[in-house]
């Protein structure tokens, strides 16, 4: 028997998917309905990394457009997870550029710490989580952010993502042991 909550997974992922479909065949009202089931979602995550609304909705935009040029890059499993990845991918990329920028700028007189420079730091440490992340094999990047940032269950995850509840609550398991062992947390 099917749990009712993993029928409406079934179901939204069939619909994300039929979405897409017509996305290709150049009908534009599904790019609309799209945004409508996952820009805030993405949003939401892609604010850790962005570190602030303006630019995690751009890297959030940027997914939307990559999958409106090219519907054929997603290829199946959950549309919410991949658009969080390209939008995550997409931030982190801006940021790593806008960090060797202000390195590139800065003055070699040496500085007193400042607010302004621990939140620098705390980005610094930010980003190198992230780029850490990536390394991760994707069901644990994205199990570890759905559970963590987007509060979602391990039932919910695995529905979204086409996996057991097991194989999932290993994945956290996992990515949290290698954060650990990596940042010395």
């Amino acid at each position: 028997m099917t749990a009712p909550g993993a029928l409406a997974d079934t179901r939204a992922v069939s619909e994300d998917l039929d979405l897409v479909r017509a996305l290709a065949r150049g009908e534009g009202q599904a790019l609309d309905a799209l945004l409508r089931r996952h820009l805030d979602a993405v949003v939401r995550v892609t604010r850790v990394v962005a570190g602030d609304d303006s630019a995690a909705l751009d890297a959030a935009q940027e997914a939307f457009i990559r999958l409106w040029r090219d519907p054929a890059a997603f290829a199946g499993g959950s549309l919410r997870a991949w658009l969080i990845t390209v939008a995550r991918r997409v931030a982190l990329n801006e940021h790593r550029g806008n960090t060797r920028r202000a390195a590139r700028n800065e003055t070699a007189t040496p500085r007193t710490p400042s607010d302004p420079e621990l939140k620098a730091a705390d980005a610094e440490h930010l980003a190198n989580v992230m780029a850490f992340l990536d390394t991760l094999p994707e069901l644990e990047r994205t199990a570890l952010t759905l559970f963590a940032v987007e509060g979602m269950s391990q039932s919910e995850i695995a529905a979204m993502v086409g996996t057991s509840e097991g194989a999932v609550k290993q994945a956290v398991l996992s990515a949290r042991r290698k954060l650990r062992a990596r940042f010395e947390l």
